[in-house]
């Protein structure tokens, strides 16, 4: 919302703790991120993603062209289909205090970064020349896992580390860091 340069206000919650009356009120499926537009309620990270590029279309965060569109969509399928599961099996694992089921978790996200780290090689951002969508879908994630279960990638990942390094220089990143 930030890189769309939107009001907004941030609330954060404690998931090991019960939920928001706000999103227990929308149902199970409601989680981090929801959306409250006016009326609408959007959740899930990738539909609340998209909501925003629909429905505040200044300041794209797609390119104009449909293939270059369609690149930026794969990429982010990916991350959703390849990267979150792995961090969300550490989160399980965390909140179920569940020691070996989380060193395993974490040694298998760790075991899924260099794919990411040569996907960035050569690269300023994820997909193509600007910084898009599937930034924030990528970057979403490390920041989170940092401060929310202590996992850190590997330094031994030049082009991740780098990606990183420019993705919470931007001044977005800083809504990411629960107060």
């Amino acid at each position: 919302m930030r890189e769309k340069q939107l009001d907004f206000e941030v609330v954060f919650f404690d998931p090991r703790k019960s939920r928001p009356p706000e999103l227990e009120a929308i149902g199970p499926r409601a989680k981090s991120p929801t959306l409250f537009d006016g009326d609408t309620t959007v959740h899930d990270s990738l539909v609340v993603v998209e909501y925003l590029e629909d429905r505040y279309p200044e300041h794209p965060l797609l390119p104009a062209s449909p293939a270059a569109r369609a690149e930026v969509r794969m990429f982010v399928t990916r991350v959703s289909e390849e990267l979150l599961p792995k961090y969300g099996a550490v989160v399980t694992a965390m909140m179920k205090n569940d020691a070996p089921g989380r060193a395993t978790a974490e040694r298998e996200l760790a075991e899924a970064l260099p794919a990411w780290d040569r996907a960035l090689a050569g690269r300023t951002f994820a997909v193509g020349n600007t910084f898009t969508l599937a930034d924030i879908i990528l970057y979403t994630p490390f920041p989170a896992a940092a401060s929310f279960v202590g996992f850190k990638p590997p330094s031994n990942l030049a082009h991740l580390a780098a990606w990183l390094e420019r993705m919470a220089a931007r001044p977005s990143a800083a809504v990411l860091q629960a107060p």
